[in-house]
């Protein structure tokens, strides 16, 4: 084989590769749909539970990479002092799951405590079970709990197969996240709630809520 020849040889494999990559972006290319209502609409009464804005530090949601975020605090009706923070964040690229709980906590100098977590079925619309993650964080003589699931927008279908595979939750957020997406993290303090039980029934209702602000076309997963 002359040297022409052979250079024609590699520009010929190149353009091919160039192409098959073309193709597959083009097929795999993930849309990044927006949420149908705003998440200020999600009612400051949930069930048992009544609301009330809290202001974040600008700090926070830009380290947070959010595009819309709800930060409240909920007050149970039937069980005087016990409180919950929601942090709702929706990222339109998908960033926002570089910032789980088991992300941000522990540069904040919180610990898991590996024994609190626990896997919680919630019951959601179109009698659909939700799995929550709740896990515990200690920090000195404190103590937080936190409650975790995310959502994943328009997720394409090699996303979707590469999520499937063998690999670490991190890796899956940091690697083959490409549509939009959103976190939702209940925070409340450790010692209250031991077996979930007001954490169940708050999400219960704030599953009932996000429904009609969620995109039809998503994924859910659960375990961060």
């Amino acid at each position: 084989m002359t040297q022409m020849h052979r250079c024609l040889l590699c520009a010929g494999i190149l353009m091919i590769g160039l192409a098959a990559q073309g193709e597959l972006k083009r097929l795999n290319q993930t849309e990044r749909p927006s949420l149908r209502r705003d998440l200020e609409s999600i009612p400051l009464e949930l069930g048992d539970w009544v609301g009330r804005k809290e202001d974040v530090a600008p700090d926070i949601v830009e380290r947070a990479q959010t595009t819309e975020y709800l930060n409240r605090v909920y007050e149970s009706r039937t069980q005087p002092g016990l409180r919950l923070t929601l942090w709702i964040n929706y990222s339109e690229k998908g960033t926002n799951l570089r910032h789980t709980p088991e992300i941000c906590l522990p540069s904040g100098g919180w610990t898991k405590i590996e024994s609190q977590t626990k896997v919680l079925n919630v019951l959601a619309p179109n009698d659909k079970v939700v799995r929550i993650t709740r896990m515990g964080y200690g920090r000195g003589e404190l103590v937080e709990q936190v409650g975790f699931w995310y959502y994943i927008f328009g997720e394409g279908k090699l996303e979707n197969f590469v999520r499937q595979l063998p690999i670490t939750s991190r890796s899956s957020h940091g690697q083959t996240t490409r549509g939009s997406s959103m976190t939702v993290e209940i925070f409340y303090p450790g010692e209250h709630d031991p077996d979930g039980d007001a954490l169940r029934d708050f999400a219960q209702a704030l599953l009932i809520a996000l429904e009609p602000v969620l995109p039809h076309d998503r994924a859910e997963y659960y375990v961060p």
